[in-house]
């Protein structure tokens, strides 16, 4: 999905340069206009997402802009900002009736204007969200509606249908809702219910699709929509902790054989499909994404094999143009390492539970 776009306009060059530079350095496409006239022209060739705009301009004011815009059809609904230096109670009053969404008046934070510039574009993409037809379909990616924003919606909106989101890595994970609550979800095939889910959480990077549809599903996850969030922000903290004490998720591991030999008798059995991951071409982000584990419970193992010195880092190769594509293609179709023979690690206590 494209970024979102935003007309600016003032007729200061100096103020319009540098909001220009510091909304786009915040990722934004920016568009800007040097008066009224000049941003009418600029919404005839492309419709913004939202209007950021000076009150006083020559040849025509942001009023007469707003005016305009919001008779004409195809902007009505295009969030509208005012930042001026016009700080009268008397213009404030003027631009909240032409139906402005927030009048801001200068000097102020560029960071408070991002943040509410974000918070417009959020409330719009819900609002449109939720007046979806049942049978039509959404879709976007998650840079710009996060998981749980899709949830809080689908949930605000009742929805019955299912969610598909594809991560950066080509995973699926389907989540579905009734009456806008989740009654089961799917990761990949490996993970269902409310572990799915959880790990669907942490995807920040993605594609998704809306399908809004009768569901008719065996209800895998009794817990409630908001109770479910909530254990997930939960998780995620818990996760973020966890991960602080690791090396970087894109750096690649394998096992010390000679260290493992000696600790067998140590290792839980149900840690054997774990290690198996460990073949020194996967990442450790990879590791825990194709783990039959719930996150936590990965995390943790993999923790105390790291501190334990089963693990070991795999040092990068040269980076040399003729060794880049061997570096690569593993990560396209990595190779197991042989599978253990059953037994091979046998059970001396339960598995590490995430802390």
């Amino acid at each position: 999905m494209a970024k979102q776009h935003l007309l600016l306009v003032d007729g200061d060059p100096k103020s319009l340069r540098v909001m220009e530079v510091s909304l786009k350095k915040a990722g934004f496409s920016v568009t800007t206009a040097v008066n009224g006239r000049d941003a009418l022209e600029k919404c005839a060739i492309s419709s913004p997402d939202l209007i950021l705009s000076d009150t006083k301009m020559p040849e025509m004011d942001g009023f007469e802009l707003c005016r305009r815009l919001k008779e004409d059809e195809r902007h009505r609904a295009t969030p509208f900002i005012f930042l001026t230096g016009q700080k009268s109670v008397e213009f404030k009053v003027k631009g909240l009736e032409l139906g402005v969404e927030d009048y801001l008046t200068k000097p102020i934070y560029i960071k408070e204007i991002v943040t509410r510039v974000k918070i417009l574009l959020e409330k719009r993409e819900k609002e449109r969200l939720e007046k979806k037809d049942l049978k039509a379909s959404f879709a976007g990616n998650l840079s710009d509606m996060g998981v749980v924003d899709l949830v809080q919606t689908l949930e605000m909106g009742k929805k019955s249908g299912a969610l598909h989101v594809r991560s950066k890595r080509g995973a699926l994970a389907i989540c579905y809702f009734r009456d806008g609550r989740i009654v089961d979800c799917e990761l990949g095939g490996k993970l269902s219910g409310e572990n799915a889910f959880y790990r669907l959480l942490n995807w920040q990077d993605g594609d998704f699709a809306i399908e809004f549809k009768p569901i008719d599903r065996e209800e895998r996850i009794p817990v409630s929509t908001q109770g479910l969030l909530m254990e997930g922000m939960r998780r995620i903290d818990e996760w973020g902790r966890i991960v602080e004490q690791l090396p970087a998720l894109d750096k690649v591991f394998e096992i010390d054989d000679a260290l493992l030999g000696e600790r067998l008798a140590e290792i839980p059995d149900d840690v054997n499909a774990l290690l198996r991951l460990f073949d020194g071409r996967r990442t450790l982000e990879q590791v825990v994404e194709e783990a039959d584990y719930d996150d936590l419970a990965a995390a943790g193992v993999i923790s105390k094999l790291f501190f334990e010195g089963i693990l070991r880092e795999v040092p990068a190769p040269p980076a040399t143009p003729e060794a880049e594509p061997a570096a690569r293609a593993p990560l396209v179709a990595p190779e197991r390492a042989p599978t253990p023979a059953p037994g091979a690690l046998r059970a001396a206590e339960p598995a590490p539970a995430a802390p």
